[in-house]
């Protein structure tokens, strides 16, 4: 603010001076796809299939409370399960990232969606926390896909005993562990392969500005697919860990919510190697 202070008393200098103002040139165009600052340009919409060439997932879900679970899932949606799934994904060789990587955690569970062009089935997706500021931006602007920033640890393990963690500011508030088990065969695998499609849910939602309420608020679609090369049945645990309100706000309301859910029964855990391929241009905005 002192920065912007200086430059506000410069440019008094330069007007006294008798420096006319010049309107400025830059305009936004309605067939180019912008991420904020817009003024340094945009690019053309390409409906492609954005390639995640190799990706390590561990998914754990459980049963917990349905009242608590509803209490977080919009009234656009029916649940069909009181389930909550948490994954974890590695994702690299990634196409649009030039062949980088980064890491998310992935919470959601099974809905219906009941709104405008529907009905829908798919999941519902509660947060999502990944380590690198890119991914957020285009899921969170583009998508409507509830991403925060975490540091997330890549996936380690001591003998058949794999686990990740997730922190903020050097505070982990979530552990997960799987433990692997038996490997599903060759014809499982092509089963899984047969339906690779899942339509993941979000909410968009930009406040207005100086005032309570909402500039833009509805439901987004955005599918993605995965190919699921090896697999892997196993145990698992999620483990919440004590976040305080001063540590961070925003992601206090997230964890203590998410870690109010009790877990009544582990459903499945897996382990999964494959690729996936996120629909960019199958996305839409539920409205």
């Amino acid at each position: 603010m002192i920065c912007a202070f200086l430059n506000k008393a410069a440019l008094r200098i330069h007007i006294k001076e008798g420096v006319s103002s010049m309107k400025g040139r830059f305009r936004i165009k309605d067939d180019l796809v912008y991420k904020m600052p817009v003024h340094f340009g945009g690019d053309p919409f390409y409906p492609v299939r954005t390639v995640y060439g190799d990706m390590t997932c561990i998914s754990i879900s459980f049963e917990t409370d349905e009242e608590l679970l509803l209490d977080i899932i919009p009234e656009d949606f029916e649940l069909l399960s009181p389930t909550v799934n948490i994954q974890f994904a590695n994702c690299r060789d990634i196409d649009w990232m030039s062949g980088g990587e980064y890491r998310l955690i992935q919470a959601g569970a099974p809905v219906r969606y009941t709104g405008r062009g529907g009905p829908l089935e798919g999941e519902y997706v509660l947060v999502i926390w990944e380590n690198k500021a890119c991914p957020i931006i285009g899921g969170r602007e583009e998508d409507g896909m509830p991403k925060i920033f975490a540091d997330i640890a890549q996936e380690r393990h001591s003998g058949d005993n794999w686990f990740t963690a997730a922190s903020y500011e050097s505070n982990t508030f979530l552990r997960l562990n799987f433990m692997k088990g038996r490997e599903l065969q060759e014809n499982e695998i092509r089963q899984i392969n047969e339906a690779p499609l899942t339509n993941n849910f979000g909410w968009r939602y930009i406040p207005e500005l100086g005032r309570a309420g909402a500039a833009l608020s509805h439901p987004t679609l955005y599918p993605q697919e995965m190919r699921v090369d090896k697999a892997w049945e196993g145990g698992g645990r999620v483990e919440w860990l004590k976040f305080e309100p001063e540590m961070n706000m925003i992601q206090y309301r997230i964890i203590s919510q998410m870690s109010g859910l009790p877990i009544l029964r582990y459903v499945r855990a897996v382990m999964l190697r494959g690729s996936s391929r996120l629909n960019v241009g199958d996305s839409k905005s539920l409205i």
